[in-house]
């Protein structure tokens, strides 16, 4: 196979990483939203396995995705509460962990009558090694509380008055991350009709986190996303290269020709815009 950057490979994604892997590529980092085998129709049968089977699968997907990340690479996959151990356990086995996090939400919709109502999606980040990529100051986020607008003065050790600035990019960012979902008119340009759909805000913040960056403090590297599906991590990295110069290569796999198609569409529209180079 003729490997092709920034491009859509729609099919079974276990033959086309296998693929990958006897190409020897590499990737910096994997950014996926699987399904959650949880009933939702995607146009087959994928996410409605047996528990068995899932865990099954999502095994072989992991042993492949082992042998294309790179020595710095990191993995951010998201999940269901549901089966959020199990996964853990599956990526232990390759990787180091390094964080369980939460995607936040207050404007989701539910049915739900006998348990909690949902308000949040956790997503697991693991490394292949201990050299790996988190740009935190890229993801600064306000601060909460009116106070560290201005200095916070407290004593040394040795009793002397020191004053604590805040950052004027905000705070540190925690291990929740708070995004609406993609309900109501507000985004009813970058909704589609896909079911699991992720925002283009959260998905950018990802990629800003975890993707390396040059010498020259630009963003670069290679990125994959196996389930590509609506294809919002493709789009979010063409934003970003338009941006910040074409220097993120990426290749997307999604099973269904429909989603394929639909990703295509967004991708293009993002880039016949014009370009907005930071020269940071």
């Amino acid at each position: 196979m003729e490997i092709k950057w920034n491009t859509i490979y729609t099919g079974d994604n276990l033959p086309i990483l296998k693929e990958l892997v006897d190409n020897k590529v590499l990737f910096d980092l994997v950014l996926t939203d699987p399904p959650y085998n949880i009933g939702k129709d995607f146009g087959n049968d994928t996410d409605k396995m047996s528990l068995e089977d899932f865990i099954e699968e999502t095994e072989k997907r992991i042993e492949l995705l082992d042998g294309l990340l790179s020595n710095v690479g990191s993995v951010v996959w998201f999940c269901t509460h549901r089966y959020v151990g199990h996964l853990q356990m599956l990526m232990y086995k390759r990787w180091q962990y390094r964080r369980l996090m939460i995607w936040f939400y207050k404007n989701g919709m539910s049915r739900q009558t006998r348990e909690p109502v949902t308000e949040y999606d956790p997503f697991l980040w693991f490394s292949k090694t201990e050299n790996y990529t988190y740009n935190m100051e890229d993801i600064r986020v306000p601060y909460r509380s009116e106070r560290v607008k201005n200095p916070i003065y407290k004593k040394d050790t040795h009793g002397n008055k020191r004053a604590w600035h805040p950052n004027p990019d905000g705070a540190k960012r925690g291990d929740v991350w708070e995004y609406p979902t993609l309900s109501g008119k507000v985004f009813e340009n970058e909704r589609t009709e896909h079911p699991t759909q992720k925002p283009e805000d959260l998905t950018i913040d990802l990629i800003k986190a975890f993707c390396p960056k040059g010498l020259d403090g630009k963003y670069e590297g290679n990125i994959l996303d196996p389930f590509l599906g609506s294809g919002t991590t493709a789009v979010c990295i063409e934003k970003l290269n338009r941006k910040y110069g074409h220097r993120i290569k990426w290749i997307g796999i999604e099973l269904e020709a429909k989603w394929s198609e639909v990703s295509n569409s967004r991708i293009n529209q993002e880039r016949n815009k014009q370009p907005q180079i930071d020269l940071f």
